[in-house]
């Protein structure tokens, strides 16, 4: 957005500045709006004086005004008043007439006027020149970046629907151009010399510094023009030009925030001075801050301040229809009628403002106008429309139909030359016809009385022609020519579209709109390079430019030079559209660029439909004819039948017209089952039933003739019954099959006639459209071996679109393939015929010439081919011609001439591409052919890094290197890669078939093994072991390659015979080596000479008598006397061998006999051990048992005892109870007691010794019952715990020493001690019971031990172990 014209400070600039202070808000303005009237006092009379009112000085032409003010002799003042009036009228050139009048008459010549004065009216002029100079075109109004135009353009990126039209051929500047320049240059200088001529005179005044300021800012100077600003502002107070000024400076450096300041200062300080320009200058520094609605409030108080202010009408125009949406606004037509409305009034107040007309002409490019006074005619799937009456339409225009469809007006050849035959017509019509041809066919009903509607093109370009002639702003010259490029651009006219696009960049780089439709046409002129370089260009100022970023992301994928910058692109495309299928389409498109990336291509196909089913959308049949190919390609050929299938649906989707099987049945007959896609079967109108005296069920009855059956035809009865019509006569009909009726179809079973329907092709090839797509089909049947069913469908379609080169091609490859040479020749001719000097078909004659080896009709081809100075061809045809010239190396003669020819082919193609690898490889093969073999090995290495092995010529050529330089491995490696290579490739490897260059390889790698065995063999000792192996290696290759080949190889079968000989050879030498053999090796190598010496004998026999047999005499000779030596010699090898492995056999089994008998006499041994071992544990575990019994047996004991211990403790307890009432108790040793003894005893606890009851408890928990002896309890522990360590130690040694039959005198005196210890444990006066074996005893019947220092202890008790008799205390039961 731009600044507001000059004109918004000069009105006030011809004025006296109000006194204003720095700071101070006060309102300056003055309220009248209305300007007074121009008094001119009459000079002769002083109080008459002539009155000019202020609506009438417009009309007052400056010549009479100025005349009268001199005779008159009006004072400065008055002219200045004069001037401002014409100015506030906009009559700028007049105002500037009558102030340079008055500086050259009363300054120059009369020298009238103060000082002030003077100053004031050369400040003045100087700022009328200014603004004349800015009213032509030239100034801060607009410029190439911030003009107005520029900045409220509705007009933006990619708005033309992703085709972004073209423009008007290259044009200088017209002479009137040149001429406002020139004009424009002047008045400056004119207002430059006032300005100076001002400030000599004062060099304080403000008008001067305004004016400065004002031609500063004109020139671009923008910090000139604010010092001159502030100057003024800092001496003169809020002045309302300084302050405009500066908001001008501001926004010119874009400073906006500050430039709204100014603004918004000068219309509070003066809010009726300030004006409408004010207004407009707030309104686009607003829309600059993104304050939309603030800035349509402002144009609209301009536009009621001013209804004549162009840009205040411009501005409400483009923001009322900045965000209207067709679709969702409700008011869209009204409010769009009322922006173009307010345009159309700017146009006609001033009809020169580029400005305006750019709009215009971007409203009236997008405006569909209606074609009065005609209807039009169309009919279903037709491209023709016709009119009630003539229609001025021109190719190229954009037309639509009724409400919806939109197409383009195409040129129609057929009509061209009618047109030329009938010249009379043409000028009766006027050059206006009633027929035209469109674009895209009428996929509705036939319908009359539609209604038409155009693009008016012309008035675009008159607009727009006349927007770029009224101006010399960059800015809004580009905006013209952008939008004449568009125009051209949709007319297809590209190369005018292409120079309005330069010319617009030219003047505005910044347009990024005309740079990316100049990227558009660069595109359509293949110059990929330059349209990449614009289109970063474009991304770089317009980040988020989808298009854009996809469409360079799809060049770079296309050139290959950065595949990761180019997808690096499109996903950021995809970024900023995530929902948009086509950048997702465009992104499978470049994937399937490369081979390697088919599968991520197809993945994104997928996802693209994904897209498009959710928005309701279905895929065009060139999405899916593409889904079908990479699917073909990636050898899913199921899913690629799926693809091509859902491709001829939607392809007759969009083609409505009817079919008819008539028409074409007769021109194209498809029967095969596998293209279903093709035909239909066709209801016969004739019913049939089966005639049951055919046991064969053959035979069918027709009601009534049907004349559209013949023999041949297939036929369906019923819904169910396929088969083939071998003979009709009458009314009987004869099929192929048998008709079996299903049991499970109730129309089977049903005796009833059933409706014969027979097969047609149907109309899907009538459209060209539907031929890519049959093509496809047919190359996928080659793919899957149905080979029948290509053919039909490549002959049906040369049938149906006779120049269908590529078809013919294919029926020429398919019969080449299967061996049919005089077919391919046949098919070739017509494609010639059809299609005579075109290059793919010159290119398949001659590699049919190469592949029968007729090199002279192949070298006339590809000379041909080379006249033709096609790129790719050229390098081609020299190629072929160069192989032609090294296969026929051994011409007699010419082997040093045709070398050099092959070489200087090879240079050629280099010399213009070299990259090129094949001809690279045909150098390496001139080098090899020379015995430079390290140099051509570094050439093949080179070729295979560049092209990824995809020349399988490569690895052949090196492993021939390798074998020449003696590396058999490396060479063996080289020729199986070569084999897996052209196994998985479908074009022929060399000159020959596929079985015989298969032959030839296994021949090479046959020698290799050879070559490799006779080196080996050449240590001739232990290291030639691997020579055998490496023989037997070459004769199973040998083999393969005699199963391979079609035909006899007397090469191979001699090669076969000579590699046994030496097989046996190697073998008869082994014992001489020294490495080992076996009768075996020596019956297979004595077997293989016996094979292949009647081969030898029959080959010279034929050789004798003259027969071709491509081995000479004398070889064949001296095999045969080698063999028959080596027989003889192999014969008594193999006795020899058979006794000495007769001898070694033997021995082995006395040997082996030996060991079995040791072998034998360990296992008895083991097995002794393995007894011993277990009667050892067996005995350990009866041990282990009868001390469990033992233990067992001794807790019920003293579990019986406690029992005992308890009841006695009752007794006890109750016999203490009765005692407690007499005067003396009775222990357990009959020892009388006291009762009151201890119960009436003075001394304490302490004093005594006796502890406390409680310790008591926890010491008879600790502690063995006093009540058994201290040997009993080790008895028992003896009897839990088993005998000591000695006496088992004792039982084992005795266990050992018993034998097999032993006595049993050890056993009985064990049986006899243990019978003696379980007498021992009965024996026991009192057992321990077993809570007093593991410390606890009951505190309520065991008392404690009495202090040593009272009772004392008896020595001779504790010194035989046995502790001593408890003493009991007998308490009350009130004690407890």
């Amino acid at each position: 957005m731009s600044p507001p014209p000059p004109t918004t400070t000069t009105t006030e600039a011809l004025t006296d500045f109000p006194a204003a202070q720095n700071g101070n808000d006060h309102n300056y303005d003055n309220q009248n709006d209305d300007p007074p009237s121009l008094c001119i006092p009459i000079s002769n009379a002083s109080h008459e004086f002539i009155e000019i009112f202020p609506e009438e000085i417009s009309s007052i032409p400056s010549a009479q005004l100025s005349e009268t003010l001199l005779e008159e002799k009006a004072p400065i003042s008055l002219w200045n008043t004069a001037a401002m009036l014409y100015m506030t009228y906009k009559k700028e050139r007049e105002s500037t007439h009558l102030l340079s009048t008055a500086c050259t008459e009363l300054l120059s010549k009369q020298h009238l006027g103060s000082k002030e004065e003077r100053t004031r009216i050369l400040a003045a002029a100087g700022i009328a020149y200014l603004t004349q100079a800015n009213k032509a075109g030239i100034g801060i109004a607009v410029d190439s970046e911030s003009g107005m135009a520029a900045a409220l353009s509705s007009s933006t990126f990619g708005s033309s629907g992703g085709t972004l039209p073209g423009g008007m051929g290259q044009e200088d500047k017209t002479a009137r151009q040149r001429e406002a320049s020139e004009y424009n240059s002047e008045l400056r200088d004119l207002a430059d010399k006032h300005f100076t001529r001002a400030s000599k005179l004062n060099p304080l005044f403000p008008m001067t510094w305004i004016g400065r300021a004002l031609l500063n800012l004109s020139q671009e100077r923008t910090e000139n023009a604010k010092f001159f600003f502030e100057t003024t502002l800092k001496h003169c107070g809020m002045v309302l030009p300084a302050l405009l000024g500066m908001a001008c400076v501001y926004f010119k450096i874009e400073d906006y925030e500050s430039s709204l300041e100014m603004y918004a200062k000068a219309i509070q300080l003066y809010p009726n001075k300030a004006g409408a320009s004010a207004r407009v200058g707030l309104g686009l520094a607003c829309y600059k801050l993104g304050q939309i609605d603030r800035a349509k409030r402002a144009f609209q108080r301009a536009h009621e301040m001013d209804a004549e202010n162009v840009e205040a009408m411009v501005g409400i125009a483009v923001l009322e229809v900045r965000n209207l949406d067709e679709k969702y606004s409700k008011d869209y037509k009204k409010t769009a009628e009322n922006a173009m409305r307010l345009i159309s009034m700017a146009n006609l107040i001033d009809h020169e403002n580029a400005m305006v007309q750019n709009h215009l002409a971007n409203y009236y490019f997008n405006k569909w106008t209606p074609v009065t006074g005609v209807t039009v005619k169309v009919e279903k799937g037709s491209t023709t429309i016709v009119g009630s009456g003539p229609i001025n339409l021109d190719v190229g225009d954009r037309i639509r139909i009724g409400y919806e469809f939109e197409t383009t007006i195409v040129e129609d050849e057929e009509e061209e030359e009618e047109e030329d035959d009938d010249d009379a017509m043409q000028e009766e019509h006027g050059g206006n016809n009633k027929t035209f041809k469109m674009k895209d066919s009428w996929k509705g009903e036939s319908t009359d009385g539609l209604k038409l509607w155009k693009k008016d093109y012309d008035r675009v370009i008159a607009l727009a022609k006349g927007a770029f002639s009224s101006t010399t702003v960059p800015g809004i010259q580009a905006e013209s020519l952008y939008t004449l490029a568009r125009v051209h651009h949709i007319r297809d006219e590209m190369e005018k579209a292409n120079t309005c696009y330069e010319r617009a960049i030219k003047l505005a780089p910044d347009l990024t709109p005309a740079r990316f439709g100049l990227a558009q046409t660069l595109i359509w002129d293949e110059t990929y390079d330059e349209a990449a370089g614009h289109l970063r260009l474009v991304v770089g100022k317009s980040p988020s430019a989808t298009d854009a970023h996809a469409t360079l992301g799809l060049l770079e994928a296309k050139s290959g030079k950065d595949r990761k910058a180019a997808f690096s692109y499109i996903k950021k495309a995809i970024d900023l559209e995530p929902a948009n299928a086509d950048l997702v389409l465009l992104e499978a498109l470049a994937l399937q660029q490369q081979e390697s990336d088919y599968q991520q291509a197809l993945e994104r196909y997928h996802k693209a439909l994904e897209l498009m089913d959710s928005q309701g959308n279905s895929p065009s049949w060139i999405i899916l004819t593409n889904m079908g190919v990479l699917c073909h390609e990636t050898k899913k050929y199921d899913e690629a039948a799926v693809c091509y299938e859902k491709a001829m649906k939607a392809l007759e989707s969009d083609d409505n017209s009817a079919r008819s099987h008539k028409e074409y049945a007769e021109q194209v007959m498809i029967r095969q089952k596998e293209n279903h896609l093709f035909w239909d079967y066709v209801d016969s109108g004739v019913k049939c039933s089966q005639d049951m005296s055919d046991d064969s069920n053959q035979t069918w009855n027709l009601e009534s003739d049907c004349s559209e059956i013949k023999a041949g035809d297939h036929v369906r009865v019923g819904n169910v019954f396929e088969s083939e019509v071998i003979d009709i006569d009458g009314t009987t009909l004869k099929l192929k099959d048998g008709y079996a009726p299903l049991s499970t179809d109730e129309e089977s079973n049903d005796k009833s006639p059933m409706i014969l329907f027979y097969k047609r092709t149907n109309k899907s090839l009538s459209t060209f459209s539907a031929i890519s797509i049959a093509f496809n089909v047919a190359r996928l049947h080659e793919a899957t071996g149905k080979t029948v069913a290509a053919i039909e469908l490549h002959k049906a379609i040369v049938k149906r679109h006779p120049s269908y080169v590529n078809s013919y091609l294919r029926l020429a490859c398919i019969a080449r393939d299967c061996g049919s040479l005089a077919n391919c020749s046949e098919w070739l001719k017509s494609a010639c015929a059809v299609a005579p000097g075109n290059p793919e078909v010159l290119t398949l004659v001659g590699n049919l010439h190469l592949s029968l080896c007729d090199w002279k009709p192949a070298q006339s081809v590809f000379n041909q081919l080379l006249e033709q100075k096609i790129p790719n061809v050229e390098a081609y045809s020299m190629l072929c011609l160069g192989n032609i010239y090294f296969n026929n190396l051994k011409t007699p003669g010419k082997y040093a001439k045709h070398l050099q020819y092959a070489a200087d082919f090879y240079r050629r193609i280099l010399n213009k591409d070299n990259a090129n690898a094949y001809a690279a490889n045909g150098i390496g093969t001139v080098l090899a052919e020379k015995a430079d073999l390290t140099r051509a090995k570094e050439i093949f290495n080179h070729v295979r890094e560049v092209s990824g092995d995809s020349i399988p010529d490569a690895l052949l050529n090196l492993g021939h290197i390798y074998l020449a330089l003696s590396k058999h491995p490396e060479a063996l490696q080289m020729y199986q890669s070569y084999m897996e290579r052209t196994r998985s490739s479908d074009a022929p490897t060399s000159s020959k078939s596929k079985d015989e260059d298969e032959a030839e390889i296994l021949l090479y790698i046959a020698f290799a093994y050879f070559d490799w065995a006779r080196q080996t063999e050449a240590c001739n000792n232990a290291k030639a072991a691997p020579a055998d192996g490496r023989y037997k290696h070459c004769i199973e290759y040998l083999e393969k390659a005699l199963k391979t080949t079609r035909r006899e190889n007397l090469i191979l079968r001699y090669n076969w015979c000579m590699a046994k000989l030496a097989a046996a050879n190697c073998v008869l030498q082994k014992l001489t080596r020294g490495i080992r053999r076996t009768a075996k090796e020596v019956q297979d190598a004595l077997n293989g000479l016996q094979e292949s010496l009647p081969k030898v004998q029959t080959m010279l026999q034929w050789k004798q008598e003259g027969k071709k047999v491509p081995v000479s005499t004398s070889l064949m000779n001296n095999f045969i006397v080698q063999c028959k030596a080596n027989i003889e010699s192999a014969k008594s090898h193999l006795s020899e061998e058979i006794r000495k492995e007769t001898e070694a056999r033997e021995l082995r089994e006395l040997q082996r006999m030996e060991i079995l008998a040791k072998q034998k006499e360990k296992e008895l041994a083991e097995l002794e051990a393995r007894r011993k071992e277990a009667e050892e544990q067996e005995e350990i575990e009866r041990k282990a048992r009868m001390k469990m019994e033992k233990v067992t047996s001794l807790l019920d004991t003293w579990e019986q005892e406690a029992v005992k211990a308890k009841e006695e403790s009752e007794k006890k307890k109750n016999k203490k109870n009765k005692m407690s009432e007499a005067p003396q108790a009775e222990d357990e040793n009959d020892e009388v007691v006291d009762p009151n003894k201890d119960l009436f005893d003075d001394s304490s606890d302490e004093e005594d010794g006796v502890p406390d009851d409680r310790n008591n408890d926890a010491v008879n928990k600790s502690a063995p019952s006093s009540d058994f002896p201290e040997a009993t309890v080790k008895h028992t522990e003896s009897d839990l715990f088993g005998e000591s360590d000695d006496d088992d130690d004792d039982d084992e040694d005795n266990n050992v020493k018993v034998s097999a039959g032993g006595t049993t005198e050890n056993k009985s005196n064990e049986n006899n001690r243990q019978d003696e210890e379980m007498e021992e444990a009965k024996a026991s006066s009192s057992a321990p019971s077993g809570k007093d074996l593991f410390g606890e005893s009951s505190s309520d019947e065991e008392s404690a031990p009495p202090p040593e220092n009272k009772r004392g202890r008896d020595d001779t008790q504790e010194e035989k172990g046995m502790a001593p008799p408890k003493k009991r205390r007998l308490e009350d039961d009130d004690s407890s």
